[in-house]
Formats: C-alpha cells, structure tokens, sequence
C-alpha cells in the first residue's frame, strides 16, 4: 500500500503518485485484476487491490490500459526471395561493421570490417576488400577484416565476392567511413 498526503511536500506527492502509477501498472499487467483508489476522511490516497469494508472512505474503481504492442517487422529479407531468379542466383552482400557513415575514433586508424553474404559461399569462392578503389590484401574465405594504420580522413568500403576464376559476381554497397588520428604540427 503506498499512502499520500495532499499537503505534503511537493516533491513527496510527485514521487508517491509515480511509485502508485507503476504499482498500478505492474499490478493490473501481471494478475489482470482492478485496481482501486480509496481516499479516507483525512484526505489520504491509498491503491489497492482489494476495496476496504468501511464505508467511510471514497471507492473509486480504476483500470490501467493495456501496454501498447506491435507486431514486429520482418527486418531480414526472405531468403527464398535470395536464392534463385529464373535459374541464376541473386546475390546478397553487405558490409555490416563498420555502419555507413561511422566514425572511427580517434587513434592509430585500426578497425574492423564485417560483411554478410546471402547465399553462402561457394567452395571456389572468395571475397576482397576495397579501400577507397584499391584491394586490401588478397582474396580469402573468412568476412572479416582487420584493417590497421589506415589514414585520417574520409574513406571507402567495398566487399566484392569472386568466383574461382576472379571474376565478380557481385559487390557491396559503398560504404563510407571517417577515421580520426592526431596529426603532428612541425
């Protein structure tokens, strides 16, 4: 029970009213049933579950509304939409890490790259970074990348997915990043 003079302090009735409302909330969310505000002849608020026997107080009977809900949206594309087009495969290939338009901070210009890829590899394929047009290291299996000593400024990422000959068969999206690092006035 959480009991609330009208002439208290004000900061006393603001807190007193919030822990009621979330008493009231967490009441009705876990056990559905009503909820009532009882006022006794000196003006005391009391919530509770259960009215009192006395008449001498004031019932009144409060319902809390139901939390808001959503169905969530389906983020990932389906991948049966991925797989094949009229006998072709469509390809899928993002880089996840670092985000668009990120930041690196400030520091020796060390960072990570992740792609994701729908569908998987093939067994005689591979991916290959770019940095700003140029190929980072050779080609490999594994979509990460571990890029150190990379310039200040504004650069640009692509992942390309190869086939066993070399040729692309499909690229990521640009994606741009900015990196930080001291510079030394001389």
């Amino acid at each position: 029970m959480i009991r609330l003079r009208r002439h208290a302090e004000p900061w006393r009735a603001f807190a007193a009213a919030l822990a009621g409302a979330i008493f009231l909330a967490l009441t009705h969310i876990s056990s559905a049933q009503p909820m009532f505000k009882v006022t006794d002849e000196d003006d005391n608020v009391t919530f509770t579950d259960t009215p009192p026997a006395s008449s001498d107080s004031i019932v009144e009977t409060h319902s809390v509304m139901a939390p808001n809900s959503a169905t969530p949206t389906e983020t990932m594309r389906n991948p049966a939409t991925l797989v094949t087009v009229e006998g072709s495969t469509r390809y899928d290939t993002r880089i996840v890490a670092p985000a668009n338009n990120s930041t690196i901070p400030m520091g020796p210009g060390n960072f990570t790259v992740q792609a994701a890829l729908n569908p998987r590899l093939a067994p005689d394929e591979n991916l290959q970074l770019l940095l700003d047009g140029e190929p980072v290291g050779a080609p490999q299996r594994i979509a990460n990348w571990q890029l150190t000593n990379v310039y200040r400024g504004e650069h640009r990422l692509q992942v390309v997915r190869l086939d066993g000959s070399g040729t692309q068969r499909d690229t990521s999206a640009a994606s741009t990043v900015y990196v930080m690092r001291p510079t030394v006035n001389r």
